[in-house]
């Protein structure tokens, strides 16, 4: 998620599913968690891009993903 997170950064994180365009939240996908930006919001399903897009692996890769999958949005790094 760089340049908005870099690898030694820490982020907390607010567990919810009420997430909207442009927040940063955590998901699950198959047992490891990721960080990504919500791009687009259809029902219950998410569009999700890393903010480096030349290098990131997001929606564009694995498709859109379910509410379920959300664990929350960081709310604060440090």
């Amino acid at each position: 998620m760089s340049p908005y997170l870099k690898p030694e950064d820490l982020a907390i994180i607010w567990r919810t599913k009420d997430v909207k365009k442009n927040d940063v939240v955590v998901f699950d996908r198959s047992g490891d968690y990721f960080i990504k930006r919500v791009a687009d919001i259809k029902e219950d399903k998410f569009f999700l891009e890393g903010d480096n897009k030349k290098e990131s692996v997001d929606s564009r890769k694995f498709g859109w993903i379910s509410k379920q999958q959300i664990i929350g949005k960081v709310i604060y790094k440090i």
